[in-house]
């Protein structure tokens, strides 16, 4: 079609724009007519075959970047409201997964809105509590791969991570409605944000290993600075978290019914600044009361201590088994814990299976991820994704998962090495982590960190364990009683939702009392 349309010579173009300065829009009309059907061999006379090549290709990419460019505003639509921005995922039918298009078009929203002086709060949603986003359109990028165009397979992956990191370095604050499967890249989208706020359709995971793949989306940061051993789990498994279950993992900041989500965002729009702390409190004014009792599957008790995290009773036992460096250290003590009696049992057994599913080299190759990560800034956790994005590219397992669990839908994938046993690690580490690698880098161009600057969910597992064994320099000394912690979290945190339970389950599993007058000591692992 581009190829067939007629195009303007030199000299045609500029007998054109000599008559325009002396006709009338008629007359311009009738010239612009003559000049477009000039004869193709004097057209061909006056410009050489190379410029012909290329004029037409430039406009056929333009053509193309114009037509990307649409796709992604319908999908991923711009609300403005007073000072406030909402960036709307809808792509329902496909659970909001993330095309190419769409995170560029996110990127040119977040780069004009950053500049705005009119916008001092960003929001991002979806149009359906069914899915906020169920990840990256991976089919359409290993489609692109096995087809031989390569570069834009990795320009997805590229222009995501850029996204990823611009909105866990933006200058002004992002909101992140979290409401339905929250998945891969979904977490990319809402995890580096300051304010996460979870609703009860909230489903959290990065299944990763089970395409063949690897947590990405800046997991290599943020997993390994959840609270013990819980970010490795996470990653090398797969698991659920529902509702509540974001906001004890250290996940969400915030707990808000979805009924509430419309309401909230509307005070966010109104608010008229940008201040961080204006903004948390305006969204305390909409969160939940914690539960004492839902279903079964939400509610963990221990010691008596009702928390609404459908790991509790667990969650000791998950540091127990995941604290090795080796995955077959993690499969020995699992079969361990399944073996014995005891509530725990179950849940070891289950997880052994969850793993033998998925590919046994992603589950090598996250696990060392996700130990460097925990020293690493979050440029080079960026970098290091992406590196990794394109060596696993040229796996087999990547393909054939992406194959099995969403093309053919069968769940049968034929992993090769096909067990734990048979993935040489020293060949793993000299694939994906050492020597020269040719990928072309980010150039994020921002401070790093290596801890987020903002902090407004509850405390971790750390920081109440320091306020209590006197580590912590803003709490003082040794010698804290349980009522003194719980004063000194409820005071710090401005009697925040969640800070109370989260205190009293920690304090109830790893401290006892000491020797002097109810102080609490904390328990050695």
């Amino acid at each position: 079609m581009y190829a067939a349309r007629p195009v303007l010579g030199v000299s045609s173009a500029s007998r054109l724009l000599r008559a325009v300065a002396v006709t009338t829009p008629r007359q311009y009309s009738l010239l612009a007519t003559a000049a477009l059907a000039k004869p193709r061999a004097a057209f061909m006379a006056e410009k050489s075959p190379k410029m012909t090549a290329a004029s037409r290709l430039v406009g056929i990419q333009r053509m193309l970047s114009t037509q990307e460019a649409q796709e992604g505003e319908k999908l991923v639509l711009a609300l403005n409201n007073l000072t406030g921005r909402t960036m709307v995922l809808n792509r329902p039918k496909a659970l909001n997964s993330l095309t190419l298009p769409m995170v560029q078009t996110i990127k040119r929203y977040l780069e004009d809105w950053e500049k705005s002086d009119l916008c001092d709060v960003v929001m991002l949603r979806s149009n359906s509590r069914k899915a906020f986003c169920a990840g990256g359109d991976v089919v359409q990028v290993s489609r692109d791969w096995r087809d031989g165009n390569k570069a834009q397979a990795m320009e997805f992956f590229r222009t995501e991570y850029k996204v990823n990191h611009h909105i866990a370095t933006y200058k002004k604050p992002i909101v992140a409605m979290l409401d339905g499967f929250t998945m891969g890249g979904g977490v990319g989208l809402s995890v580096h944000a300051p304010f996460r706020v979870a609703s009860e359709n909230a489903v959290f995971a990065m299944p990763e290993t089970k395409i063949g793949f690897f947590p990405d989306v800046g997991a290599t940061f943020f997993l390994p600075r959840l609270d013990g051993e819980l970010g490795v789990y996470l990653g090398l498994t797969g698991q659920k978290l529902k509702g509540r279950d974001l906001l004890y993992a250290g996940i969400a900041t915030h707990y808000v019914p979805s009924e509430r989500h419309a309401l909230l965002e509307q005070r966010l729009q109104g608010l008229g600044t940008s201040d961080y702390t204006a903004i948390n409190l305006a969204i305390e004014e909409f969160v939940a009361q914690p539960e004492n009792s839902q279903s079964e599957d939400f509610v963990g008790v221990v010691n008596d201590v009702p928390i609404d995290f459908s790991l509790a009773s667990v969650r000791d036992v998950i540091d127990i088994c995941f604290k090795f460096n080796t995955i077959e250290a993690i499969m020995q003590a699992l079969t361990e814990v399944a073996n014995q009696p005891g509530p725990a049992s179950e849940w070891a057994q289950k997880t052994y299976d969850q793993m033998n599913q998925m590919s046994p080299s992603s589950l090598k190759l996250t696990l060392e991820q996700l130990r460097r990560g925990a020293q690493l800034d979050i440029q080079k956790a960026f970098e290091l994704e992406l590196v990794l994005a394109e060596r696993r590219l040229e796996s087999h397992d990547m393909h054939e998962g992406i194959d099995a669990l969403l093309v053919r839908k069968t769940n049968d994938a034929a992993w090769d090495p096909e067990n734990i046993n048979a993935v040489d690690i020293r060949e793993l580490y000299s694939q994906y982590f050492e020597g020269e690698h040719e990928t072309t880098p980010l150039y994020l161009g921002s401070t790093p960190f290596t801890e987020y600057p903002h902090k407004f969910g509850l405390p971790t597992e750390q920081e109440i364990l320091d306020v209590v064994s006197g580590e912590s320099p803003q709490a003082g000394g040794f010698g804290m009683t349980y009522e003194l912690v719980m004063e000194f979290f409820m005071r710090e945190y401005e009697s925040k939702m969640g800070v109370e339970q989260k205190v009293n389950w920690v304090l109830s599993r790893r401290t006892e009392l000491g020797d002097a007058g109810g102080t609490l000591r904390v328990i050695k692992s």
